[in-house]
């Protein structure tokens, strides 16, 4: 077998920009902090949606991009930020969803920040490679990959990233947590509620997470077609939407795992789910459901036009710094 292929990069979590407007702005800014001076209006908090309120802690973090060999020839590519320190650290499995990738709904920014606050996060792109060539597997027409997984797959490449980052970092194995939107949700709930892989997840973070049999229901169109489809695997055998194939054995998965019925089985450890009451693609209903399967759960409203991007896309946003802090809090808390 062919050594898994990674990039490794270390960064620190200060950043610093440079605003070409500032030297327009420079008489304006000197009056504005000499008249804050005087009257004693100075404040060191930065504004709720201002990138600076973000936590980052104090860590240095590391990066290892790696493409890792499933048992079908295919590889999964990952992506491991973890604390530049000795160790041993808490670490976060993030969850992507259907047509996502591992740098979906800001999740590369919050693993930084996890990182920087002395917590592991790895995350797997579930959309597996045909090759361990990065120039080819990933090529932007995606025509190095599969473009097919199965609920299955994704549970795999997950515990595939997870056991590689326990034999390559010094990762608590009793503090382990998971995260997980969209579908990536579903994969979250799953792990946490089976203790998948034999790990005793502590904690677990939602966003809108499709975890009830009604979700995909929904997102394929309603019952009407989601009937459609069945009629059509069990004539066919198969039937392709997009990135999935429905297949008489891809149903049996969805309903054998509905993670929203055994909520029970994660017991009384912390869960927190958000949802936006403008979300169309997992409904606030169905992220309610699965925030209701648990009895230690804390839930968190949002209203925004951005739907199911929840203004993880935006560069600067109130909803995103609060979702991203209120998380990172989360897993400090409870990790």
């Amino acid at each position: 077998m062919k050594k898994p292929s990674k990039r490794t990069e270390k960064y620190t979590n200060k950043t610093a920009a440079v605003h070409v407007a500032a030297a327009l702005c420079l008489c304006l800014c000197l009056a504005f902090a000499l008249g804050a001076a005087l009257t004693g209006c100075t404040s060191s908090e930065p504004a709720a949606g201002d990138e600076n309120a973000l936590d980052r802690g104090p860590e240095k973090v590391i990066t290892e991009d790696v493409f890792l060999r499933n048992e079908d020839g295919t590889y999964t590519y990952c992506e491991i930020v973890a604390p530049d320190i000795e160790g041993p650290y808490p670490l976060v499995c993030i969850s992507h969803g259907i047509y996502g990738s591992l740098n979906s709904g800001g999740a590369r920014l919050l693993s930084e920040l996890l990182a920087s606050n002395g917590i592991a996060a790895v995350r797997a792109d579930f959309n597996r490679c045909l090759t361990d060539d990065p120039d080819k597997a990933l090529a932007k027409d995606k025509s190095g990959r599969t473009n097919d997984y199965t609920l299955k797959d994704m549970l795999e490449s997950n515990m595939l990233l997870i056991d590689y980052t326990m034999d390559h970092y010094n990762v608590d194995p009793d503090r382990i947590g998971v995260y997980g939107r969209s579908f990536g949700g579903r994969v979250a709930m799953i792990m946490g509620n089976e203790s998948w892989g034999g790990i005793d997840y502590k904690a677990m973070a939602l966003i809108a997470p499709a975890g009830n049999e009604y979700a995909l229901i929904h997102y394929v169109g309603g019952q009407e077609e989601w009937d459609r489809i069945r009629a059509v695997v069990e004539k066919d055998g198969k039937c392709k939407r997009g990135v999935l194939t429905f297949t008489p054995e891809w149903f049996e998965e969805y309903y054998e795992l509905n993670p929203a019925l055994t909520g029970d089985k994660f017991g009384d450890k912390p869960v927190m789910v958000y949802y936006n009451t403008k979300d169309t693609v997992v409904e606030p209903k169905t992220s309610l459901d699965c925030a209701h399967a648990y009895s230690n759960v804390a839930i968190y409203e949002v209203t925004t036009d951005d739907g199911h991007g929840y203004e993880m896309s935006y560069d600067v946003s109130p909803i995103k710094v609060e979702i991203m802090n209120r998380v990172v809090k989360f897993f400090k808390d409870n990790l």
